[in-house]
């Protein structure tokens, strides 16, 4: 019974393809999250604000708003292997730029943020060409057993990736200088891995069109396919409002509860593990008929459980709500990228991932109003407030989905040589 379990679940790993870049891709999450707690602590170090660690946040965020949608166009348009080649080398030597200047105490926030926007701009072209290029090697009915796998990846880097970080930090011979030197040396390991990889196909839907026409033509497709729409609108929704707690957690337990904020990688660390259970039992069920209303109830819990850190008085409590955070974000997360690739025709893999990307990219810059609004009123009540806001989010959701019509049948799609 486990061995079946374990092949139908890890079925998209026979490929070799996606095999190769699939552990690309895990040590690429693992060092982004890994940064996302070191820069917090920096920022929080820095200057003891919570509006500070919002604010670089926010770097990634501008740049991913401004730049993702054309981001999925060229993703649409290139060569994806190419084209994380490149975005990967520029994230490893940003991520030793900044260790550089952390060992020899060069660091800033300003020059934190900047930082951040390097990545936001990176990642608003290799985030839709790596999505979509899950969607050439692994075509139909194994695409959603595909994605699944790579949110157990994601799920297991959300782990690691705060406790590998806090260890390093822990260290005094390591420090948050020390560990972004580190990330910086395994994105080596990330560029070795997909050279070893084939070229890519360029799939397009019809003649070869100017960036300014594929742009427009994304919008309209999503916006003229129902479901795709009400898919993205909801992730959007729920990743603004609900996602940005991580800028929240180091004033939280330093002020609230009286803890060092280096442990939100426990917090981290102990949503992660809840969210790999969820995405396990999940992974089989992305391309089911139920895939719909779990995506809205992972949503719901989120939201519930926000509220449930907020009125957390202890350490221990926060855990506990954190089990259900972690729970429900990846819950969300895993069945609405299945969806979005089920619904969405090969041509427009690129551009219907970027909106993914341009959900991050809005999250970072509600990072700083939430930010902004802990130092003013606190950070249980910030924490209740995106609560709410999820919650309504996926009420909302839940009505529209309710009223969409049958989605139509997608048209032919040609492929054409790539590299």
């Amino acid at each position: 019974m486990i061995a079946n379990w374990f092949r139908d679940t890890f079925e998209s790993l026979g490929n070799r393809d996606y095999r190769v870049l699939w552990f690309g891709t895990t040590l690429a999450f693992l060092c982004f999250m890994m940064s996302s707690v070191v820069q917090a602590v920096v920022a929080f170090d820095l200057t003891g604000k919570n509006r500070a660690v919002g604010a670089v946040s926010l770097g990634m965020g501008v740049a991913s708003i401004l730049i993702s949608p054309f981001g999925g166009v060229i993703a649409d348009r290139v060569s994806r292997r190419r084209l994380l080649l490149i975005g990967q080398t520029i994230v490893g030597v940003n991520f030793l730029a900044v260790g550089v200047l952390i060992v020899t105490d060069q660091i800033s926030v300003p020059l934190l943020i900047a930082s951040t926007f390097v990545l936001g701009a990176v990642f608003s072209f290799i985030g839709p060409a790596r999505q979509a290029w899950i969607g050439e090697i692994l075509p139909g009915p194994a695409l959603a057993n595909g994605i699944a796998v790579q949110q157990i990846a994601m799920t297991l880097t959300r782990i690691f990736g705060p406790f590998v970080a806090g260890g390093l930090v822990a260290l005094s011979f390591v420090g948050t200088g020390g560990t972004y030197l580190f990330m910086g040396a395994a994105f080596a390991v990330v560029i070795a891995t997909l050279a070893r990889l084939p070229a890519s196909t360029v799939v397009r839907e019809g003649p070869p069109r100017s960036v300014s026409d594929d742009f427009l033509s994304g919008f309209r497709y999503i916006g003229g396919t129902p479901t795709l729409a009400l898919l993205s609108l909801t992730f959007i929704g729920v990743v603004i409002t609900g996602f940005s707690y991580q800028v929240l957690l180091p004033g939280f337990l330093e002020n609230e509860l009286g803890r060092n904020p280096r442990d939100m990688s426990w917090l981290l660390g102990i949503g992660a593990a809840a969210g790999l259970i969820v995405t396990l039992g999940l992974a089989r069920l992305a391309g089911s008929r139920h895939a719909w209303w779990l995506m809205f109830t992972g949503a719901a819990v989120l939201g519930l459980s926000l509220a449930l850190t907020a009125l957390a008085q202890t350490f221990a409590q926060a855990l506990i709500a954190m089990l259900f955070v972690g729970a429900g974000a990846s819950g969300f997360q895993l069945l609405n990228n299945a969806l979005v690739m089920q619904e969405a025709e090969p041509a427009y893999y690129g551009r219907v991932m970027s909106i993914t990307m341009l959900a991050w990219g809005l999250n970072g810059l509600a990072g700083l109003p939430f930010g902004v609004l802990a130092d003013r009123a606190g950070e249980r009540q910030a924490l209740l407030a995106m609560g709410l806001l999820v919650l309504a989010v996926a009420l909302v959701a839940i009505a529209a989905r309710a009223g969409l019509p049958r989605a139509a049948v997608p048209a032919p799609v040609t492929p054409s040589g790539g590299e």
